[in-house]
């Protein structure tokens, strides 16, 4: 769990803290939105089969529409296609794009790689004991020591006060509340991981191999990441944020996998 920690700490620690893609409060809004698309529409609606190849057609049919372009873009990236997606906004821009809406658009995506990018540091998987989560919205709550400003971890004892749980939540807001009591941690602090949780036993697992869920046995249903939430699609046109889906679905185990657009329950 250290390890694994330690992990998520020093990419913190060393992209500045991820800049500003944590740093906005819950329930801030982008300061300019991409206009939305029929494509959209199509997902707001759950028919995301269809939706995705619209997404497509509505980009080749205008190459160069940078509107048609950063909306594809941001499709791949919410699938978990977060490199791509970062490619095809910055042509985006290149061709037109406000620079306010491509810079929004590709804070939290870059966020996201570098996150991905320390855990690869992760050579062998990582399991602990977490607890229920506290924040309606929250996927679980993990136990992690408070840390000093120069930003070393004070190593705490059961029961102390130099330790806190933390909500775990399917928001991009990283690790920029740690330090300052019983904030949340975004999911994509540990997406890269690929975790899994038993709920019986509470112990989450932290993946090394990056394509642990692809072989993993459950029901599948495919995952979108928007800048506020994470979507399940659970049955046709039916689609709820994660943790209402959790809710619903009631697994005795999960895993959730934002690399490859899926959710594994069994």
């Amino acid at each position: 769990m250290l390890r694994a920690l330690a992990i998520a700490s020093v990419a913190c620690s060393a992209t500045t803290t991820l800049a500003s893609a944590q740093a906005r409060p819950l329930g801030a809004l982008p300061r300019a939105t991409l206009p939305l698309t029929p494509a959209d529409g199509l997902l707001d609606e759950g028919r995301w089969s269809e939706a995705e190849a619209s997404f497509y057609q509505q980009a080749e049919r205008s190459p160069r529409n940078p509107l048609l372009r950063a909306s594809l873009g941001r499709f791949l990236a919410s699938k978990g296609a977060v490199k791509p997606g970062i490619v095809l906004i910055d042509e985006a821009r290149q061709f037109g794009l406000d620079t306010a809406i491509a810079s929004d658009l590709l804070r939290p995506l870059r966020a996201i790689v570098q996150w991905r990018t320390a855990a690869a540091e992760l050579t062998r998987d990582s399991t602990f004991v977490v607890r229920a989560r506290g924040d309606a919205n929250g996927l679980f709550q993990l136990r992690l020591p408070r840390t000093t400003r120069a930003g070393r971890a004070i190593i705490a004892r059961e029961g102390s006060s130099d330790s806190g749980w933390h909500d775990v939540v399917d928001r991009g807001i990283g690790l920029d509340s740690v330090g300052t009591g019983s904030m949340p941690i975004g999911i994509e602090v540990f997406e890269a991981f690929i975790p899994s949780l038993d709920v019986a036993t509470h112990q989450i697992t932290l993946h090394a191999n990056a394509r642990s869920a692809l072989t993993a046995i459950g029901r599948r249903y495919p995952v979108l990441r928007t800048p506020h939430e994470v979507r399940v699609l659970i049955g046709e046109r039916r689609v709820l944020r994660l943790a209402d889906a959790l809710r619903e679905l009631a697994p005795t185990w999960w895993q959730l996998d934002l690399l490859h657009g899926m959710l594994v329950v069994r």
